[in-house]
C-alpha cells in the first residue's frame, strides 16, 4: 500500500501505529484539522488522496469527560465528516477505525462481536454511535472497526495505571488501589498497533461493515496485573507498595471487560502474541531509559485534534 492517512497519529496509540508504518516504508500523512469541521476535513483528505485510512482521532481520553453532545460531535459527527470526504475520492480507499469494547452491553463473560450493543457510558454511547455511522458508509468504502479492550506499553498516559504504578514505586510512594477483582483482557500496544495495519492490509470485500475485537484472548485481574508488574519493579530495584482497596470501585465499573478474539484470528489469520510478563517488562526497561516514557493526554496535540489515549487504557 502507497499512501495511508492516519488521525490521531500523535496520542498514545497513534504514535506506535505511526511507527509501525514507517517500518513498512509506507508514506504516511496525518490529519491534523478539528474533524468536526467538514470543510477542514474534505480539503485534507481531497488534497492527499489516500490510497488507506486510520481512523484513530477521538474524544473521551479521561474518565470525566462525559459531556455527550461534545463526545458525538468527534466520535460520530467527526467520523462521518471523515468518510464523506474518502468515499468522493476517485478510489474510495480502505478504513480502519479504533472502535472500543465499551460499546458492548455490560456481560459477564468475554464480549462476542455478535453481542448487544448497550453502552452504560456517554463514550461508549458517542463510540457505538461512530460505529453506526461506519456501517452506513460500508457499501462505498471498504469498511472494519476495531473494538480495542484494555491496552499498555511504552508511552502511556501518565495518570493510568501502569505508569501511576511505576512513577509510585519510584517515588517509594505508595500506590492506592481498588480491590482489584476486575476482569481485564491487557494487549500490549505494539500488537494493538500492528492489529490496524493487518485490517488495513486485508480490507473485507464483502460491502458490509466488518468487526474485529482486538485484545489477547486471555484475562487477568487488574490485582493480578498490578502484582506481576510490582515483581518486575522489585527486580529492577523497587519497592512498590500496593493499597488495594484503598479507592473504591467507580459506579460504572465493568467488572469483566475481556473479549473472544476468534473471529480477529481467523479473519486475520493473526492474533496479539506479547505476552503481559514481556509486555510490561519493556514497559519498565523503557520508561528507566526515559525512552517513550509516560506522557499526559493533551501532549504533543491540540485540543481541535483529540487523540485516543482512552477509555481503553485501564485506570486504577
Amino acid at each position: 500500500m502507497g499512501c495511508v492517512l492516519i488521525t490521531g497519529a500523535t496520542g498514545f496509540l497513534g504514535r506506535h501505529v505511526v511507527a509501525r508504518g514507517q517500518k513498512r516504508g509506507i508514506e504516511l500523512h496525518t490529519l491534523g484539522c478539528d474533524i468536526a469541521n467538514a470543510a477542514h476535513v474534505r480539503n485534507a483528505v481531497s488534497g492527499v488522496r489516500p490510497e488507506g485510512i486510520i481512523h484513530l482521532a477521538a474524544a473521551g481520553v479521561a474518565y470525566d469527560e462525559t459531556d455527550t453532545a461534545s463526545l458525538l460531535r468527534t466520535n460520530a459527527l467527526g467520523l462521518a465528516h471523515l468518510l464523506e470526504a474518502a468515499a468522493e475520492l476517485p478510489a474510495p480507499p480502505p478504513v480502519v477505525c479504533a472502535g472500543s469494547g465499551f460499546e458492548y452491553a455490560s456481560l459477564d463473560r468475554a464480549r462476542r462481536e455478535s453481542d448487544p450493543v448497550a453502552p452504560n457510558t456517554p463514550y461508549g454511547a458517542s463510540k457505538a454511535a461512530g460505529t453506526a455511522v461506519a456501517s452506513v458508509f460500508a457499501a462505498r468504502l471498504p469498511m472494519t472497526v476495531l473494538r480495542l479492550f484494555s491496552f499498555y506499553g511504552p508511552g502511556e498516559p501518565a495518570e493510568r495505571l501502569a505508569p501511576y504504578l511505576i512513577a509510585k514505586a519510584r517515588a517509594g510512594e505508595p500506590a492506592d488501589l481498588t480491590a482489584g477483582k476486575q476482569l481485564r483482557d491487557y494487549a500490549e500496544v505494539g500488537d494493538v498497533a500492528e492489529a490496524f495495519w493487518r485490517a488495513l492490509d486485508q480490507p473485507p470485500t464483502n460491502g458490509k461493515l466488518r468487526l474485529l475485537n482486538v485484545a489477547t484472548g486471555k484475562s487477568v485481574t487488574l490485582r493480578d496485573f498490578c502484582e506481576i508488574l510490582a515483581t518486575i519493579l522489585r527486580e529492577a530495584g523497587c519497592a512498590p507498595d500496593l493499597r488495594f482497596g484503598a479507592r473504591p470501585y467507580r459506579p460504572d465499573e465493568m467488572m469483566n471487560y475481556t473479549a473472544d478474539i476468534s473471529l480477529l484470528e481467523s479473519t486475520l489469520g493473526w492474533m496479539p502474541a506479547t505476552s503481559l510478563e514481556i509486555g510490561l517488562r519493556r514497559m519498565v526497561d523503557s520508561s528507566r531509559r526515559g525512552q517513550d516514557g509516560p506522557v499526559h493526554p493533551s501532549a504533543g496535540s491540540a485540543p481541535s485534534s483529540p487523540a485516543l489515549d482512552g477509555r481503553e487504557v485501564d485506570s486504577r
